[in-house]
């Protein structure tokens, strides 16, 4: 009898705990229901709302573009429906207005006639609107002889140019002067009919400021990096001599690439100091530039014997110039190494070598002219302003065979940088007969009885 009591019991347990269950499930699929219907609800009424915002905001501006062209709606020629031309023009000066960059242009006489905003912000031009209507030259509102010299060279070569500089704004009261940072500033220019000048200007603060940061930080690492490559080449020394013979060219390679990495650091810091502007100090001497040519060549000579790469000397063999020789022979090793890397099988390498007067009668104005030329692929053009920046490579499709690997982006920038200490000028360009790299050294020469 107790057992049947107990049983019963469980059965009615069991039945109350299914009930319990199934009433729970149901509100909660009821409720679930609810939350996706008014979520649907929510989400529709959301996307109703955003598509009638979008539409007003797209009606706003349109009616703002007209009201800016005309004060009115756009009215259609009677001839063909399309805009007139008073109605393209004011749509061109909307355009130019809301642009994001910077734009300014010029009439035959140098007088300012376009001047949109973001302009007037980075050249500082206060109530620029207002200048505008008695039309005042350039060099009132900016005073900027690069720029002035820049729409000279446009409208003289009547093709566009570019320039960059840093654009220091006048000091409007001489009384109380505020020194203001300058602004660094890249100016692109277009030649317009009737001697017209259209200049977009770009603002390279933002971008002056991000190299300049990483060109600190490579600095940093570099002179971090220059104690444990020290010990490193110590202990590989050391041990040298201990080694068994067929373990030695493991330790000649460690040596190799520690010497290589010792080098690039070396780079890095002496391109440091000049972005701080400290100077190396230059050994002047007289130095030959056919001897320093072919000696350069012998360090490169097994490189490229193995590609059967020749070099041609075309100057006087006597030619000396005062330069610091062991920074000449580094500018012209980078150049060579590059120039035999880059040149086919069976290529020749020329070296030209030459004084040149700039039109002075007694010779001080003269310049040594150095040009490098070789026979691979040459510069992509979209790479020719970069070439001399550091890190920068060019793509990988100049190299032809897996003789070569890959440069650390610093040979030229250090080219650059050893021009620059001996107050000279390097570029780079592709030769038009040989299609290949073409590079071309100017530096100050005063030996005046070698002049051509």
């Amino acid at each position: 009898m107790e057992l049947l009591w107990l049983a019963v019991g469980i059965m009615i347990g069991a039945i109350a705990t299914s009930a319990c269950w199934i009433s729970w499930n149901y509100a909660k699929k009821k409720r679930n229901r609810k939350f996706r219907k008014r979520s649907r609800q929510v989400i529709k009424s959301k996307s109703i709302s955003s598509l009638k915002s979008w539409a007003q905001n797209l009606q706003n501006l349109q009616n703002n573009i007209r009201n800016n062209q005309s004060g009115n709606p756009l009215k259609p020629s009677e001839d063909n429906g399309q805009p007139n031309e008073t109605t393209e023009r004011r749509l061109w000066e909307t355009i130019v207005d809301l642009a994001p960059i910077g734009y300014i242009q010029v009439d035959q006489d140098n007088r300012l006639a376009v001047c949109n905003q973001r302009a007037a912000t980075m050249m500082r031009i206060v109530n620029h609107q207002q200048g505008l209507i008695r039309k005042p030259f350039l060099l009132q509102l900016i005073r900027s002889y690069e720029l002035d010299h820049l729409v000279e060279q446009t409208r003289s070569r009547s093709a566009g140019s570019q320039i960059d500089w840093v654009f220091h704004p006048a000091i409007p009261d001489p009384i109380n002067p505020v020194p203001e940072a300058g602004r660094p500033i890249r100016a692109h220019s277009i030649y317009l009919e009737r001697g017209q000048i259209g200049i977009f200007l770009e603002d390279r603060q933002e971008a002056t400021a991000i190299a300049q940061q990483r060109d600190r930080w490579t600095s940093d690492v570099a002179h971090e990096l220059k104690t444990p490559l020290t010990s490193i080449r110590l202990v590989a020394e050391t041990i040298e001599p201990r080694v068994d013979p067929s373990a030695k060219i493991w330790v000649e390679r460690l040596l190799g690439e520690t010497a290589r990495i010792t080098n690039l650091v070396q780079d890095l810091l002496e391109l440091g100091q000049m972005d701080v502007g400290i100077e190396p100090t230059l050994n002047l001497s007289e130095v030959n530039v056919a001897e320093v040519v072919r000696s350069v060549w012998k360090t490169l000579e097994p490189i490229a014997n193995r590609k059967k790469v020749t070099l041609k000397y075309i100057g006087d063999e006597q030619l000396t110039v005062q330069v610091d020789e062991s920074r000449i022979y580094r500018l012209l090793l980078n150049l060579l190494d590059n120039s035999v890397k880059h040149s086919p099988s069976l290529q020749c390498i020329t070296i030209v070598a030459n004084v040149v007067n700039n039109g002075s009668a007694n010779g001080d104005d003269a310049n040594l002219v150095i040009e490098t030329i070789d026979a691979g692929d040459g510069f992509p053009e979209e790479s020719l302003p970069h070439i001399f920046e550091r890190f920068y490579r060019v793509d990988a499709s100049r190299t032809r065979s897996g003789l070569e690997r890959g440069g650390s982006g610093l040979g030229l920038a250090i080219a650059h940088q050893i021009v620059q200490l001996h107050k000279g000028a390097i570029a780079a360009k592709n030769h038009p007969e040989t299609g290949g790299a073409w590079i071309t050294i100017t530096l100050p020469y005063s030996d005046k009885n070698q002049i051509n």
